[in-house]
């Protein structure tokens, strides 16, 4: 009975701890992912200025600063 209980008892500890990865794995695969798309949002958005426009924006941000 003791012995049932204690298997018990780990089992469910295992299926914790296992849930308790994958929630963690999830939320870095979705930070991982915001941090690809504002990435790829901002080299599409240098990429369709000019080189002038992009030092101009550049200077005025390191002024702000």
């Amino acid at each position: 009975m003791v012995a049932a209980a204690f298997a018990a008892f780990f089992v469910t500890l295992a299926k914790i701890f296992r849930f308790g990865k994958k929630v963690e794995q999830r939320k870095r695969t979705e930070k991982t992912l915001k941090i690809a798309i504002t990435r790829f949002e901002v080299e599409d958005e240098v990429n369709k200025k000019s080189d002038v426009d992009i030092r101009s924006d550049l200077s005025e941000w390191v002024r702000k600063k």
